[in-house]
Parts: structure tokens; C-alpha cells; sequence
């Protein structure tokens, strides 16, 4: 059971970069809830919604090759969140770039004060994450209603 396991995890690290931003979010939500856990914070779910928005920012960076926060339309990390029907009260977001695998980009995260301040934050309830082609990566990270 274990080896079919690890083929149905081998399979999904091996789909086209960006064909969806699920594979990702599973891996690092297990990982940020670990991390999460060992500081006594409550764990994160998955926002197929917050997945969708970092996947369209994560895609659009790489398209017009561009690193920021901003997408290429000008738009916040709240503007694609509510584009994708997500309503906050509290939303962040950490970009990074050239990291090979989930690992490696939430060790930088962890290792940035800022980034690493999203993803403790107390104020955050959902997750969602993508990467793209170029290896742009995208976490959404944030609350919805409050």
C-alpha cells in the first residue's frame, strides 16, 4: 500500500508545472500544519479557492515573467482572492522563486521574517499554494469572514 502510495505521489510531483495548483497545497498544508503544530498554533485547511488564486498569480508571474506581489494587471493578493469568490477579513501572501521542491521554498519562507510571520500568524485560518513554470511559487494565506 505504501509503494502504491508513493507511485500516486511520484505521479502528481510529475505533472506539468501549473496544470493545478492541488498537488502542491497537499504536500505543503501538511508541512505549514507541522511547523504550525510545534508552535502550538491551530493547523491551516485547504482553500481549493485561495489554491486557485495563487495558481493564477504563480502563472501570470511566469507568462510575463515577473516576481512580485503585485500581478501584471496591477492586482493585490486580495483582489485575485475575491476573483476567485474568497471573502476575507485577513490575507497574506509569500512569493519566492528558483526553489526546486516544498521543502526547499518553505525552509527559505521559514528562514524570511516575513514570510515566516505569515505563516505563524494567529490570524489565518486557510491555505492555498501553486507553483509555476520557472519555479514561482505562490502561498495565499488568510481568513475568510471574521
Amino acid at each position: 500500500m505504501r509503494f502504491l502510495a508513493a507511485i500516486a505521489l511520484l505521479a502528481l510531483m510529475l505533472m506539468p508545472v501549473g496544470a493545478t495548483a492541488q498537488p502542491v497545497t497537499s504536500q505543503a498544508i501538511k508541512m505549514v500544519n507541522e511547523i504550525r503544530a510545534s508552535k502550538g498554533l491551530a493547523p491551516l485547511k485547504l482553500s481549493r479557492k485561495l489554491g486557485r488564486s495563487a495558481d493564477a498569480h504563480a502563472q501570470d508571474m511566469a507568462r510575463k515573467n515577473l516576481f512580485s506581489h503585485y500581478g501584471s494587471d496591477g492586482s493585490t493578493p486580495g483582489k485575485r482572492a475575491r476573483r476567485q469568490g474568497y471573502r476575507f477579513c485577513y490575507i497574506s501572501e509569500n512569493i519566492a522563486e528558483g526553489q526546486h521542491d516544498i521543502p526547499e521554498v518553505i525552509q527559505v519562507w521559514m528562514d524570511s521574517p516575513g514570510h515566516r510571520k505569515n505563516i505563524l500568524s494567529k490570524k489565518v485560518r486557510s491555505l492555498g499554494m501553486a507553483r509555476s513554470a520557472g519555479n514561482r511559487w505562490v502561498m495565499v494565506l488568510a481568513r475568510d469572514g471574521c
